[in-house]
């Protein structure tokens, strides 16, 4: 499932702030996908959230932007009066020239080019479409780095974050965005540059896993680049993680719930 999105607003799309659209086009165009799906329904709207989605502009749009068509994942859907609005974290980026050759495969019809509407899809964006888009480099508020033993405590403070509105990496929202990727180039870019600050969960799993070591690396080699904290250790127990100094401050999750650490971490960002 995918969401398509058009609009005649030249700047509809260019925002880092919340982004609209009207509520009497949402769902306009969509397929079966989308029967369940209800604007009055906040856990339907959930299901929109996290899949692939394609901001384009209206034919009659003369801007610019026009040339682009974004892809990335939307978050916080609300029903707000009249509108529809949502939060956007771009992963991508097609020409509008490419997506014109491939939009009838996504199911994207002349008249739907010249409408202004929210349409869901049935099925996956095709994996040749993907591997057409360009990554988008970004900056996160916070990377976090775990051990997979660990996700259960990590995926809550991921959600948390989230529903905060700060932009988080946490691997399981970006499936799509990392399908076919080269992952040890493409972590190293998100633990070594796109973050602002990165969580470290270290725990005896985290010290033997070579996922974690890659990103450990990326990460450390970016502190000693930093000037002022970048890596924020968060210990589930006092397993000694290499490269990771025992005199930087610490949380010690065996004393803290998710939602407490989340709240920290909004505070060093300082949006308390």
């Amino acid at each position: 499932m995918f969401n398509v999105l058009i609009s005649s607003k030249p700047k509809a799309w260019e925002s880092e702030q919340r982004l609209e659209m009207d509520a009497d086009r949402f769902l306009e165009h969509s397929d079966r996908a989308a029967k369940d799906i209800s604007a009055k329904d906040p856990k339907s709207l959930k299901r929109l959230e996290r899949i692939p989605t394609f901001l384009v502009y209206e034919n009659v749009v003369r801007a610019r932007a026009r040339s682009i068509v974004r892809l990335g994942q939307i978050h916080d859907i609300q029903e707000e009066r009249s509108l529809m609005t949502f939060k956007f974290a771009e992963t991508g980026r097609i020409q509008r020239r490419k997506f014109e050759s491939i939009r009838h495969r996504l199911d994207v019809s002349d008249w739907q080019m010249n409408r202004t509407h929210w349409a869901v899809k049935e099925g996956d964006v095709p994996q040749d479409i993907l591997a057409m888009i360009t990554p988008t480099p970004r900056k996160y508020d916070v990377v976090l780095s775990f051990a997979g033993e660990d996700r259960k405590y990590v995926e809550k403070v991921a959600s948390s974050l989230e529903e905060q509105g700060i932009v988080v990496f946490y691997d399981e929202y970006e499936e799509a965005t990392l399908w076919g990727k080269d992952l040890a180039e493409y972590f190293d870019s998100i633990y070594r540059k796109q973050g602002r600050f990165c969580v470290m969960f270290a725990s005896r799993h985290y010290a033997t896993r070579l996922w974690t070591r890659h990103e450990r690396r990326s990460a450390l080699a970016r502190a000693l680049e930093a000037h002022g904290e970048f890596v924020l250790p968060a210990r589930f127990d006092d397993t000694e993680i290499p490269g990771l100094r025992p005199t930087i401050a610490y949380q010690d999750l065996r004393k803290m719930g998710p939602g407490k650490l989340a709240e920290l971490i909004r505070q060093k960002l300082g949006r308390a």
